[in-house]
């Protein structure tokens, strides 16, 4: 080995070596104090989540209901009932989505005040009745109609 040339970019001395490795400690530890001094803190996003939940929660639930029939109602159907029952505009927002869901998949539905029944409504092929504590009456579906209780 006596006519090999030593590169001037494979020299590591006990210097270099050194070096590096002091290095490579100093940032470690910079690393590692910095996360546990507090220096770098992490997004908050609990303000925007608690605003959203101290909402007063609805009084009024739709509660789902097993049954052998659906009724596929539309939106304007579902505006349809709760306005003939009573519903203000604001709770046909809030409790529409969930009735037609419940109607969907469910067959059957009760809308709730606190722990008070309020409205039934029950798919039979294609009516739905609806028994409130003011009326009760059917909506056929195919017709988006109400119509009377006799044609049953």
């Amino acid at each position: 080995m006596a006519g090999m040339r030593q590169s001037s970019n494979v020299r590591f001395g006990a210097g270099t070596l050194r070096t590096w490795g002091l290095v490579l400690v100093l940032t470690v530890l910079v690393l590692q104090t910095g996360g546990c001094s507090s220096w770098f803190r992490p997004v908050q996003w609990d303000d925007d989540l608690e605003a959203e939940s101290q909402e007063p929660a609805s009084p009024f639930k739709v509660i789902p209901r097993k049954s052998n029939q659906l009724a596929a109602l539309s939106a304007d159907d579902i505006v349809r009932i709760m306005q003939r029952i009573g519903f203000q505009d604001e709770q046909i927002l809030d409790l529409g989505t969930d009735l037609h869901n419940a109607l969907r998949f469910s067959g059957t539905a009760a809308v709730t005040y606190k722990k008070k029944t309020i409205a039934i409504f029950a798919a039979d092929g294609d009516y739905v009745h609806i028994r409130s504590r003011s009326a009760s009456f059917d909506y056929q579906v195919s017709k988006g109609q109400f119509v009377n209780s006799a044609r049953r």
